[in-house]
């Protein structure tokens, strides 16, 4: 180990300097002024003669504080040269991996680089574009840990814009891990962009299942890429917004009560439907009167409609439960009761009904595979959390890239527990703050 030779000044810093200098040899010396160098000056590199001590070379960082390192002069052919200075690298190093720790997380939860910059003047100074420049450089470094046995499998897409040019983002997600496959920004969703991008992300030779939205075109696209060994399943929660939107904005009871019977079809909403069902004979009578008293009526019946079915979803959220899926016996039963009844149905939702039933091989994909998904649920949050749909028109293309990236890294754990903070990061200067 390096030897020490304290002074009043560095005395209450011996253990600090003994761990700054602990990977040298006892062929190293701390002064009492405090340079670092050989004890015995080394042979010169040109003629081979002993080197003599000759004073020191400054390492400073503003702020932080500034070292000492030896130099050593040749008396035969005046060769003049200074001692290895990698310890003040390390710590210069050490100290700004974390301020870049900071200020990466502080991007990762969507804050400015404006911002960041004030916080950082009252920690340690960085304007703007030095910030942003040790952010990019820090997450093109580290790699998103590839998924391993993929099986099942979320795609989608978003749709962001980079100033005044429209960005289509493709995302894939791994079912089991939640882990990012595959993210990547590009200005054309065409066929042939979704299937070179499904081609460099995915083996074509296993067996997949892929969750998709109800977007026509995905089918024959997996088709040319997969083969037959693609199950492709459509998101029964996107399906369920579609029916949703079938329906007027403000609807009779009668209405309402199709709407959750269709509802009904892949998840359990007996409980609603029932509410409903109480509802329909008043609703009858209350249309025999003025239209003021129907208005006033109904408006307060959907209240407490609204408030019931709020206050189960409420009672899902504190038991930990999610809405009960049917089983695929009830779902064919309740699908052949709406069938049934068809003909009496507005144009708009006996077109739903028949889109149904010509999805209903992709819709009903996930109860023929064991722990299968029946939604795109995980990759709409990722969405959700990663690129905010208000911040999808506010920033350019190297911003949404980098928010994408970061979104990736943290999904894979990479952002945990700090190994030091600023403050242990800076205490390894306080020897250099007054070398005496």
């Amino acid at each position: 180990m390096t030897e020490m030779q304290l002074s009043l000044i560095n005395f209450p810093y011996r253990e600090t300097l003994s761990t700054i200098f602990q990977d040298y040899s006892n062929d190293f010396e701390f002064t009492a002024s405090g340079i670092f160098r050989k004890i015995v000056p080394p042979l010169c590199p040109e003629c081979g003669h002993p080197m003599s001590h000759n004073g020191f070379n400054t390492c400073k960082k503003g702020l932080l504080g500034e070292a000492y390192v030896g130099k050593y002069l040749c008396g035969a052919c005046g060769k003049s040269t200074e001692e290895d200075r990698d310890f003040w690298t390390k710590l210069k190093a050490d100290f700004f991996e974390v301020v870049t720790e900071i200020s990466t997380l502080l991007r990762l939860n969507h804050v400015s680089y404006e911002v960041i910059e004030l916080i950082m003047d009252r920690l340690y100074p960085r304007d703007k574009d030095t910030i942003q420049n040790m952010v990019q450089c820090a997450i093109s470094e580290v790699a998103v840990p590839p998924v391993k046995d993929i099986q099942f499998v979320h795609y989608d897409e978003q749709h962001p814009k980079a100033g005044r040019n429209q960005k289509y983002r493709l995302t894939l997600l791994d079912s089991v891990t939640r882990q990012v496959i595959a993210d990547e920004l590009f200005d054309s969703k065409d066929a042939d962009t979704i299937e070179d991008f499904l081609r460099r992300n995915l083996d074509t030779h296993k067996q997949i299942f892929i969750v998709t939205d109800l977007y026509r075109g995905y089918s024959d696209i997996f088709k040319r890429v997969f083969g037959n060994k693609v199950i492709h399943q459509f998101c029964l929660l996107h399906l369920n917004k579609l029916i949703v939107n079938d329906f007027p904005r403000k609807t009779t009871i009668e209405q309402e009560l199709l709407k959750y019977r269709f509802l009904n079809i892949f998840y359990n909403r007996e409980l609603e439907i029932e509410f409903l069902s109480c509802l329909i004979e008043e609703e009858t009578a209350m249309k025999q009167r003025s239209s003021r008293e129907y208005k006033s009526w109904i408006k307060e019946a959907k209240n407490e409609f609204h408030k019931f079915v709020r206050s189960l979803e409420l009672k899902r959220r504190r038991e930990n439960k999610n809405l009960e899926q049917r089983n695929y016996h009830d779902a064919l039963n309740n699908f052949k009761g709406l069938k049934m009844e068809s003909d009496s149905f507005m144009i708009s939702v006996r077109k739903r009904l028949a889109r149904i039933e010509e999805l209903w091989p992709n819709l009903t994909a996930f109860y023929f595979v064991d722990n299968a998904p029946a939604t795109n649920n995980p990759i709409e949050n990722y969405y959700s959390t990663s690129l905010k749909t208000h911040r999808k028109k506010q920033l350019e293309e190297p911003g949404i890239n980098e928010q994408m990236k970061l979104s990736a890294l943290k999904r894979a754990g990479i952002f945990g527990r700090p190994q030091k903070t600023l403050l242990e990061a800076f205490v390894m200067f306080i020897p250099f703050r007054d070398m005496g």
